[in-house]
């Protein structure tokens, strides 16, 4: 019961009082904003990260496996494998090529898909009777429906020809926009057979899985054909996931040091509001209440408020993740890619925006009162010296 009155008469001076310490109001407020704007931002930084990874696994697939050192009985026992455990995949010959188109040349990476391309999302209904280009490349070379295209292979000479790297022409059939800049602007996809014949080969060299896979799968499929290489989608784009971590962890970094300056504000604030209550303070203890109970109650009354700030502010900053990712497309120009402002959220990004502001409150909190309960070591000195 106590307590309760402490608290009460707290808040009361905090809010309500003529000579509330409007820096420690000013303090608690940005306490709110801390937690909901790093809510804010992680809740959409995370979606915008996840809408992006999984445009890429769309097109890069959850797994690669490089079959190189596998003859076609064994690839073909591993295709039959795949089948029967309903994974989807399709089979690639795999080359860096050079595409030239009237004077116009570019480097690409050409996919000589098997007939298993059509069971893939992003490769339906694409026209294979010629090359499916991604648009970048097709706007560098100027290529348009019907242009033939060369496609050169550097590393495999016509000995016939005199060393010359073996070349083959092909039109353009289709297009294909993938949204992700490093695909729509260096890879291509074409016939197996038509990649067979300009690199002289006749197995595929990759085979790309399109769905989740145990850990068991893994195994067996390893320990049935060791010599092949296994790949994640990590794996394949290791760059792309340091640069998205690097992201997160300079956004956190930027953030917390933005809050060392509201931890500056509470230093300051609660040196004065403890200043300016300690009178008050010596009434309770008139009263009865001990000395070694104010001062605690003193910080907990802090902890207490920094608590409820934090969480206030998190609960704000998820109702507008939930406003945004419901009327995003409206707030967002149809340029974006991301129109809807996807929002993604887990246990750990929460706990996070509740952690970091919420400690470093309460590190520097402990500052001032430490401060504070050094200079009143006891209250009859504050007595006696007011007498």
């Amino acid at each position: 019961m106590q307590s309760f009155a402490f608290y009460r008469y707290f808040l009361g001076y905090l809010f309500h009082s003529k000579t509330r310490q409007k820096l420690l109001f000013i303090a608690v407020v940005g306490l709110f904003l801390s937690s909901f704007s790093l809510l804010v931002i992680q809740g959409i930084m995370g979606g915008l990260q996840r809408g992006l990874i999984a445009r890429s696994k769309s097109i890069h697939g959850e797994h690669l496996i490089k079959v190189e050192k596998l003859d076609r009985f064994e690839i073909a026992g591993l295709k039959k494998y795949l089948e029967e455990q309903s994974i989807s995949f399709v089979g690639e010959l795999e080359a860096e090529v050079l595409l030239k188109h009237h004077n116009l040349i570019t480097p690409a990476k050409i996919h000589g898909v098997d007939e298993g391309a059509q069971n893939i999302k992003f490769l339906e209904n694409k026209d294979f009777t010629g090359l499916v280009m991604g648009s970048e490349v097709a706007a560098k070379l100027r290529a348009q429906f019907m242009d033939d295209v060369q496609i050169i292979a550097p590393g495999v000479t016509d000995s016939i020809m005199g060393e010359v790297p073996r070349f083959i022409s092909e039109e353009v059939s289709d297009y294909l926009f993938t949204e992700l800049l490093e695909v729509d602007d260096f890879e291509v996809w074409g016939r197996l057979s038509l990649v067979q014949n300009l690199l002289r080969q006749r197995n595929i060299n990759q085979v790309r899985l399109f769905s989740k896979v145990t850990d068991s799968q893994i195994q067996e499929i390893k320990a049935s054909y060791p010599g092949i290489r296994w790949l994640s989608w990590s794996d394949m784009n290791e760059a792309l996931v340091w640069s998205l971590n690097l992201e997160t962890k300079v956004m956190l970094f930027l953030f917390i040091s933005m809050s060392f300056l509201v931890a500056i504000a509470i230093t300051s604030g609660l040196l004065i509001f403890y200043a300016k209550i300690r009178r008050d303070l010596m009434s309770f203890w008139i009263l009865g209440m001990s000395q070694q109970k104010i001062i605690s109650l003193c910080y907990r009354f802090t902890v207490l408020l920094s608590g409820v700030t934090v969480v206030c502010g998190a609960i704000a900053g998820f109702g507008l993740l939930v406003v945004l990712e419901k009327y995003g497309h409206v707030i967002v120009p149809d340029i974006f890619v991301e129109r809807g402002l996807p929002v993604s959220l887990d246990l750990s990004q929460v706990l996070s925006s509740l952690a970091i502001p919420f400690l470093i409150s309460i590190v520097f909190s402990y500052f001032s009162f430490s401060q504070f309960r050094k200079e009143n070591q006891s209250f009859v000195d504050v007595v006696r010296s007011l007498a």
